[in-house]
């Protein structure tokens, strides 16, 4: 199948637990979430938030880690049955922003309203002794905060949703 995603396009061939992208072949893992997919791409997580309704065909605005992208697939994979995805309905398209790593919520450096830029620091995560920030993958607007500090979190737990800027 064929997946443009801008103005690139892609040669993809999932079988089963791989997808060969332009002839290099990814271990493909998906977890399912309330309001998002994890996907693992050799183990390396990527939230991804898929529009409500999801479209029979054309080009779909996903969400990976907070950035919009539009994305259109064709050929005989595009055609298979999509998977039915257990997610509460909303109006609007929101950005999860995801742990990628199993630690303790050191402390969080926003609240639900505030304006974030890109890359500015939004919690810090303790892992293996480790104090890790995890930064704005885009600007925007805290629009929920999922977690309290002290709590503990998992790889691929939702940490919170920015509402990208301009949306």
């Amino acid at each position: 199948m064929k997946i443009k995603i801008g103005d690139q396009e892609f040669d993809a061939q999932p079988a089963g637990e791989t997808v060969t992208v332009n002839g290099e072949s990814f271990a493909i893992r998906i977890v399912r979430h309330e309001k998002t997919l994890t996907v693992y791409v050799n183990e390396k997580p990527f939230a991804v938030q898929l529009p409500d309704p999801l479209p029979e065909d054309g080009v779909i605005d996903l969400l990976v880690d907070a950035k919009t992208y539009a994305v259109e697939a064709s050929g005989a994979a595009a055609a298979a049955p999509r998977p039915k995805i257990a997610r509460k309905s909303s109006t609007t398209a929101t950005g999860a922003v995801v742990s990628q790593m199993t630690g303790r919520i050191v402390r969080i450096d926003v609240k639900t309203g505030d304006e974030v830029n890109e890359g500015d620091v939004l919690l810090v995560i303790e892992a293996m002794k480790m104090e890790n920030e995890i930064t704005a993958p885009v600007s925007g607007t805290i629009k929920e905060i999922d977690v309290s500090a002290g709590a503990r979190v998992s790889d691929g737990d939702t940490l919170l949703v920015i509402e990208p800027a301009g949306d």
